[in-house]
């Protein structure tokens, strides 16, 4: 099925009540080209559109840890409102992390507002005057086949200009949720697919979320996705709803986020985003039959199940350290082994154990200790023990909040390293320091 968009522009097909949804966090210096890309549609393909920028905060709600300046904040919020003063700001009091940023977008236009579709954009991805156009065509087509769920049309950044050249007009699955259209009765239907993945990670620290217990979702399963993100368990949910997700061949749209949570400008370049050249010349697009979109999900089912079968031991094997949130609970353990750390001894009695477990947070019992005339008295001195697994293992958890990096850590340091040693090394370290003073409750500041 080909499209010409030039027509389509010409007869006035267009989906201008689709809303935009830009999500922004702490780069205005993104921002901004962004959101001049945007304003840039041609053909007065942004006419009519309801534009909303859903801010996050810069302090972590769950974790009190602060990802950002309250000016890079303010300031993301000021450049949406120079470029768009009758835009919507939904800007949250807290940070809450880009999983819970786009549920509650999402539920804004799908639930309150009961959009049927919705454009969403992130704060590093310049579109092409036709972004807009080429969109509410793959829209359209979109609704009529009703396999599609997610669509974009950023383009196949790795491909060198000859092979874009001789795949113009045509769709391949979609990589990354870049740029994207999502449906709302698609949304809907993932919903109680994405439970699970949401019971793990919501109303926690989402750049802190447990790596381990989002996998151990799938061990039941026959396929699994290969990342813990957010957007790879709605690739999952998707695909087991026989939905396919679409991207065009064509770049119609460029990566410039060099600096992130997850990029470097060495890595932004190893991968060829600097690359990328947007296309602003619009022709056909060649929609995929019904026979071609049952063959995409095929592949991408059998992709699933390639990670699952052949990967997934070794993703398991790899994964970075747990990361706690320092506002935790003290567990028993946590405050047997914290006094055993940092004042050498055991607690006074269980009634200290009790009425310290599940009562004050890991962060202000350590504190508590750290300040203490016993633990300031104590100095140097070591405990004359050699460290064990669990002093290795505490001395992370309730110092960096983290567990140990691998197994080399505790090689290094069992029956080798004094207990009191270990914990005064890594308590007066650069590593401790920095972590806490990012923490903006009142104990950390020991």
């Amino acid at each position: 099925m080909v499209v010409n968009l030039v027509e389509r522009v010409r007869e006035g097909y267009r989906v201008n009540s689709t809303p935009i949804i830009i999500m922004s966090f702490n780069r205005p210096q993104f921002l901004r080209p962004v959101l001049k890309s945007l304003i840039d549609q041609a053909d007065d393909s942004l006419a009519g559109r309801s534009v909303h920028l859903f801010q996050d905060g810069a302090v972590n709600q769950y974790s009190r840890i602060r990802y950002a300046a309250d000016s890079e904040i303010d300031e993301s919020v000021d450049v949406f409102k120079e470029h768009f003063p009758n835009g919507v700001v939904h800007r949250a009091p807290f940070n809450i992390g880009i999983m819970e940023n786009f549920r509650r977008a999402e539920r804004f236009v799908f639930e309150e507002n009961e959009f049927s579709c919705a454009y969403f954009f992130e704060d590093d991805l310049i579109l092409s005057p036709n972004y807009l156009t080429v969109m509410d065509t793959i829209q359209r087509w979109g609704e009529d086949t009703n396999r599609i769920s997610y669509f974009a049309a950023y383009g196949n950044y790795y491909a060198p200009q000859a092979e874009a050249l001789e795949h113009k007009g045509e769709f391949i699955t979609l990589d990354h949720h870049w740029a994207f259209g999502l449906y709302r009765e698609h949304w809907k239907a993932m919903q109680p697919l994405l439970k699970p993945y949401e019971a793990v990670v919501l109303g926690t620290d989402y750049s802190r979320r447990d790596h381990r217990k989002i996998f151990a979702l799938y061990e039941s399963e026959t396929a699994s996705p290969r990342a813990s993100s957010q957007d790879a368990a709605k690739a999952f949910a998707s695909q087991k709803l026989g939905l396919w997700r679409c991207n065009t061949f064509t770049t119609y749209a460029k990566y410039i986020g060099n600096t992130g949570q997850h990029m470097t400008p060495e890595l932004f370049r190893e991968i060829g985003f600097d690359r990328t050249i947007i296309q602003h010349h619009v022709g056909s697009l060649r929609f995929p039959t019904h026979e071609d979109i049952l063959s995409k999900l095929s592949a991408q089912e059998n992709l699933f199940k390639e990670v699952r079968q052949y990967e997934l031991n070794s993703l398991l094997r790899n994964l970075p350290p747990r990361e706690l949130n320092p506002l935790r609970l003290c567990e028993e353990q946590d405050v047997v082994n914290g006094y055993r750390l940092f004042l050498a001894r055991d607690p006074e009695n269980e009634n200290v154990v009790k009425s310290l477990t599940g009562r004050h947070t890991v962060i202000d019992f350590i504190s508590g200790l750290a300040r203490s005339e016993e633990f300031q008295s104590l100095g140097g001195t070591l405990a004359h023990r050699p460290a064990t697994r669990d002093d290795v293992t505490y001395s992370y958890s309730l110092a960096l909040h983290r567990e140990p990096e691998s197994e080399i850590i505790f090689a290094n340091h069992i029956g080798k390293t004094d207990a009191r040693q270990l914990i005064l090394d890594i308590w007066n370290g650069q590593s401790r320091k920095a972590l806490w003073s990012k923490i903006e409750v009142p104990s950390a500041r020991v």
